[in-house]
């Protein structure tokens, strides 16, 4: 006979660790009866056996009375309110109730303290009712869920911190673009009246007025783009949508960032179709993004370098492709070179007036379209491509 089984000196089954009351049927158990023993002693879960008539604890499992701290027969004829797995003695005949009626409940979550736990755990209690014999009784699985509740909070809070700074940020960017437009405003506006005391027996003035107006309109767009940034970043960015062909749009564009890098001699070509490509689109945020896109082809491409613009359908897509033989981009580059503040390597020393956000709002404005855009390209000194995707206008009348 099984150790587990012997009898003790009163004839009864001995105790040991095995579970009392709920299998307590004789020297010889049942195959079911064995893998049953054996889920009662070892779960991790808390097991609790109530009778469902009278709510009283008749079998609790090792794991159980680890859990609150009580011993077996400490559970034995006790209400669960009695052991801390219910929030008060009024409560009993609603779970009763619930769990005889409905089958399968989880019925509590709450903080238990113990002996075990003198700080509190948080549990939750999952029961159903079935039949011993001519009896029903309740099964409650008991589960410790403090860590996971911990780390629900942990991460709530984490989440909350971060759209606090995220609002800093956005609120700080709003105020710093405030008043440096604010500050740029009078120096440009005295830049004119200089224009007009030239003094052509003197050059130096008329060369440190061109130095100090090309600063202020690179000034004024670091701040443009980062009104952009902060506009986009709560939300407030508009769009005036508007049904546009976009070759005109394009051809436009590229003429205007030519015309400033004309010195670089680089050879532009554009390329489309014969026929109109209609978007519905908001014109002057759709000419933002193909600026960007352009003067960063040509920043990045060296004197003599070739620039391809291209506009093409595919499927009810228009698609819009800005190839360099620039400096590339690392292939671990090509998805966060869209984040903001971040360049290419290779950026930094052929550009001192970017921050790193002109990518980043023009992924913004795609994204507000409907759209996508992907830079493409095999790597440093490969030159690189940024592939444009927009919804092709429905019906043009």
């Amino acid at each position: 006979m099984d150790e587990s089984t012997k009898a003790g000196s009163n004839g009864t089954p001995l105790q040991g660790n095995k579970p009392r009351g709920a299998l307590r049927v004789g020297t010889h158990l049942r195959t079911p009866e064995l893998r049953y023993q054996r889920l009662f002693e070892t779960s991790h879960d808390g097991i609790i056996i109530l009778d469902a008539t009278t709510g009283c604890i008749i079998d609790a499992n090792p794991f159980m009375t680890h859990l609150l701290g009580f011993s077996h027969e400490e559970f034995l004829g006790k209400q669960l309110w009695e052991v801390g797995l219910l929030r008060d003695a009024d409560r009993r005949s609603g779970v009763l109730h619930d769990v005889a009626n409905l089958g399968v409940v989880r019925w509590e979550e709450l903080l238990v303290q113990s002996v075990v736990h003198p700080d509190g755990m948080d549990v939750e209690i999952v029961s159903n009712t079935y039949s011993e014999g001519d009896k029903h009784v309740i099964q409650c699985h008991v589960r410790d869920i403090t860590d996971r509740r911990r780390a629900d909070a942990t991460a709530a809070l984490h989440a909350a911190e971060l759209a606090v700074a995220d609002r800093h940020k956005d609120e700080f960017m709003a105020m710093l673009s405030h008043e440096l437009r604010n500050a740029i405003a009078p120096v440009a506006n005295a830049l004119v009246i200089l224009g007009h005391e030239q003094d052509a027996s003197n050059p130096l003035p008329h060369r440190a007025r061109l130095i100090i107006e090309r600063q202020v309109g690179h000034l004024s767009h670091l701040v443009e783009d980062l009104l952009q940034i902060s506009s986009a970043g709560k939300g407030t960015m508009r769009l005036k949508p508007a049904l546009i062909e976009l070759r005109p749009v394009v051809q436009r564009s590229v003429e205007a960032v030519m015309a400033a890098y004309a010195h670089h001699n680089h050879v532009v070509t554009v390329t489309i179709p014969a026929t109109p490509v209609w978007v519905e689109a908001d014109v002057i945020r759709l000419e933002q993004v193909l600026v960007n896109l352009v003067s960063n082809a040509a920043k990045y491409t060296p004197d003599g370098g070739n620039i391809t613009v291209t506009v093409d359908r595919a499927g009810d897509r228009a698609e819009l492709r800005v190839t360099d033989t620039g400096i590339g981009i690392a292939p671990e580059m090509l998805t966060s070179v869209f984040d903001l503040f971040t360049r290419a390597e290779g950026a930094r020393g052929l550009s001192r007036n970017g921050l790193g956000i002109g990518l980043n709002i023009v992924k913004r404005i795609v994204e507000l379209h409907g759209g996508s855009v992907v830079a493409k390209s095999d790597g440093p000194g490969a030159g690189s491509e940024f592939v444009v995707s927009l919804p092709l206008a429905a019906s043009v009348g």
